[in-house]
């Protein structure tokens, strides 16, 4: 018999685009597609990266991380015979999006799977704001306590800080990675990347703080950092989200040679995740 429970508003899923949720703590993304709605299993498969931050296509979605493509109707990957993701059932009755509960994969204990997938977890402090995930490899990167290294987020690109390996910090129960490790950041790119980010900064901070001033936006920059690409930006702000600020922040990235800019909240809102106020894409809400 269905168990149907909600999980999110259906105005919050624009058209040809993705949500993250949560039910019954297994990572649901879920899809407005021109065939309707559509649920999968949130993480992919291959090393853990959420596919609800995918690109959405022809019914499939490709995964942010290394591009491993599946098709929404089926959970099957494309081109990668004998891997798939759970498909789950899903329904929008007024306004209100639900997942039904019996659709949701059966999974292995999280003992079982941790001891089992083969991944080594790092303890990875990163950000400007200094969060700390377990983030994993199975390359087996060499890397000690205190060592720069490069990790791969729902944002980009990222430069993090080893805080605890593997023989310090046990992975069993930990389920999967908050993202995973790259490689160990030689000297030559920490110091480039730290002279651009020097650079680059305060100008992003300044020009975004003044356009949104010009414009009467209830927003107040108050930090912001540069990804390790050096292609992607996230400015923080106070304030309430405004949906106009993303169309701003698009033109100060396009100014400064960006790709993107995104704006987050300095502090999360206590509801309703970060809201909705734009991305220097012009095509996603706040990052999280």
């Amino acid at each position: 018999m269905p168990d149907w429970v909600p999980i999110a508003d259906a105005s919050k899923v624009a058209a040809n685009s993705g949500l993250t949720v949560f039910v019954d703590d297994l990572e649901v993304a879920v899809f407005r597609t021109a065939g309707g709605w559509r649920a999968i299993e949130g993480r992919c498969p291959h090393k853990g990266a959420s596919l609800g931050n995918g690109t959405l296509s022809a019914d499939c979605v490709t995964c942010p991380w290394h591009a491993w493509t599946f098709r929404l109707e089926s959970g099957l990957a494309v081109d990668r015979s004998g891997v798939s993701v759970a498909t789950l059932s899903i329904r929008e009755v007024g306004g209100q999006l639900e997942i039904d509960r019996e659709s949701l994969p059966v999974r292995l204990s999280s003992q079982n799977a941790a001891d089992d997938d083969g991944i080594q977890r790092f303890l990875i402090r990163y950000g400007a704001l200094g969060w700390v995930g377990r983030f994993g490899t199975v390359d087996g990167v060499a890397c000690a306590f205190r060592d720069r290294v490069v990790v791969q987020t729902e944002r980009g690109l990222e430069l993090g800080e080893v805080l605890a390996d593997p023989a310090e910090s046990s992975a069993a129960g930990e389920g999967r990675p908050t993202g995973e490790v790259l490689r160990v950041a030689s000297a030559d790119e920490l110091q480039q990347f730290n002279q651009r980010r020097q650079e680059l900064v305060s100008v992003l901070i300044s020009e975004a703080a003044d356009a949104l001033v010009q414009a009467s936006l209830p927003l107040d920059i108050v930090d912001g950092e540069l990804l390790f690409d050096g292609q992607s930006a996230v400015l923080y702000f106070l304030g309430k989200s405004h949906p106009d600020a993303g169309l701003l922040v698009a033109d100060v990235a396009r100014q400064n040679s960006l790709e993107r800019i995104e704006l987050c909240p300095m502090i999360e809102p206590q509801a309703g995740g970060c809201g909705s106020c734009g991305s220097g894409d012009e095509t996603s809400g706040c990052c999280t």
